[in-house]
């Protein structure tokens, strides 16, 4: 379990504005989540052990937990708890949520724009990622493709790779753009690999190529992570185009 960091005290905020202590937790635990250490499907310590390890009060901890449930970053579970239920919180745009999951060709649409963007973000985090970036990175490599991991977490868990590639990219704007498409691409994911392109050799594919852009990002080299990331997203697309044309009418 990683060490959660104490939140600083209320003496140490902005005196003028200063922010809520359930609010500094809450963003702590996000920060915690959107960096992946935390994962869908893992449980929060308990609010006791986050309070002491905060050095807050559980009071400040409970609102926090409560504020980041009401935004979909968390869920209650069964016995008691907290578990992560997303890395990116609520849905963005049902509508064209809708339009990936209902049409082959908005999904390939879809796939082919994830290409222009998600090369160049490759090329980008080669160049701009950290040492702590890239052992991120490799976190989330192993994690996507643990065969214990169990699979309704499959889409979350290559979603969260990609996005971390974003963020090692150094651009926020790029950074934010993916988050704001998180459910369609969530959706599109799940299409991919549970209803569409789901079986041993398409699995097995793509993890050799989530291998090679994570290895290539990691040797400092634009050009093989651009290449290697434009290989892996032109290879979905050719098994979208083999889908929609064996797709029963």
């Amino acid at each position: 379990m990683p060490p959660v960091k104490p939140v600083p005290s209320s003496d140490t905020v902005d005196a003028n504005r200063p922010k809520r202590i359930a609010d500094q937790v809450a963003d702590k635990l996000l920060d915690m989540i959107t960096a992946g250490m935390f994962l869908p499907g893992d449980r929060l310590p308990g609010e006791r052990q986050l309070a002491e390890d905060m050095k807050v009060s559980r009071v400040s901890v409970r609102a926090a937990l409560q504020k980041l449930k009401t935004r979909g970053y968390l869920r209650a579970v069964q016995g008691g708890g907290t578990e992560v239920l997303s890395s990116t919180g609520v849905e963005m745009d049902t509508a064209m949520t809708d339009l990936v999951r209902d049409s082959l060709n908005n999904l390939r649409d879809l796939q082919e724009i994830r290409c222009t963007l998600e090369t160049w973000a490759a090329r980008r985090a080669a160049i701009n990622a950290s040492d702590e970036d890239i052992e991120l990175l490799r976190i989330a490599y192993r994690q996507a493709h643990d065969p214990r991991r169990a699979p309704k977490y499959r889409a979350d868990d290559d979603h969260r790779l990609h996005m971390m590639i974003g963020r090692a990219s150094g651009s926020i704007i790029y950074y934010h753009v993916m988050k704001m498409l998180h459910d369609v691409l969530q959706a599109a994911l799940t299409e991919i690999r549970f209803n569409n392109l789901s079986g041993p050799s398409f699995d097995r594919m793509v993890q050799e190529h989530h291998y090679a852009i994570v290895e290539a990002i990691a040797a400092r080299d634009p050009d093989a992570s651009e290449k290697a990331m434009s290989e892996h997203l032109q290879a979905v697309i050719e098994y979208f185009k083999l889908a929609a044309v064996n797709k029963p009418n």
